[in-house]
């Protein structure tokens, strides 16, 4: 079986030595600092010789660092490329889950909503039937029948805005869904510069995606199509 690879950054022996040299010279570097005593200009004059002293130290302290921290960058930054060669088939199979979840929701939702408006419909058509029987009844002189007529045809007024049960919307434990709207296509040429104190020209999509959200897809924007769908997500 082959052993997992590890990449990590070496520090050669020499290079804790001469750290360990340089930790020192700095250190020493700070106390004289802290017992300088300037009363003069000879005083003065060798405080600023220290400084420079100082930024030339830095300089070599920045030097001796720096092809640690360049392996140290490059040991990371492959351990990063090998992570996302690892998450982008998992990013890309949760992209293609979510497209097809969302196709069958919006689809549920269609047929949802086609059938409580025949519902709706045939509710409506037995009302209408009902208030012309009660109409013929009275004229008839019927009017016990009429009146209960009348009243099957209110309990229809009712049945308009019945919900089909069956066709409840799909739930599964772990997954949330939203209302998100997908752009379907886009005329360049028509879509205007400004919409809504938004500048959309060139054309830039994510402006575009705000204003249709903003308006929870009741905007209608020339040159541009778009649907609404349902955004998926998953949580562990």
């Amino acid at each position: 079986m082959k052993q997992a690879e590890t990449l990590v950054a070496q520090v050669p022996q020499t290079e804790l030595v001469d750290e360990q040299q340089l930790n020192r010279e700095v250190t020493d570097i700070e106390f004289q600092a802290e017992s300088m005593v300037i009363q003069n200009d000879e005083d003065y004059a060798a405080a600023g010789e220290f400084g420079k002293l100082l930024k030339q130290k830095a300089a070599q302290v920045t030097s001796f660092f720096k092809p640690m921290k360049d392996s140290a960058y490059q040991a990371h930054k492959a351990v990063c490329d090998r992570e996302k060669a690892m998450l982008t088939p998992l990013k890309n199979a949760e992209s293609v889950v979510k497209k097809a979840m969302s196709n069958y929701f919006m689809e549920q939702e269609r047929r949802r909503k086609e059938a409580e408006e025949a519902a709706r419909r045939a509710a409506e058509a037995e009302r209408e039937r009902k208030l012309q029987e009660a109409t013929e009844l009275e004229a008839a002189g019927d009017t016990t029948g009429a009146e209960s007529a009348m009243s099957e045809a209110m309990v229809m007024d009712e049945a308009t805005s019945y919900t089909v049960a069956s066709a409840t919307k799909p739930k599964v434990s772990g997954v949330s869904t939203s209302k998100d709207w997908e752009i379907t296509g886009i005329d360049p040429k028509t879509v205007p510069m400004a919409l809504a104190g938004v500048e959309l020209r060139p054309v830039d999509t994510a402006a575009v995606m705000r204003l249709i959200r903003a308006s929870k897809g009741t905007i209608e924007i020339p040159g541009v199509t778009y649907k609404q769908v349902a955004k998926m997500s998953f949580r562990r």
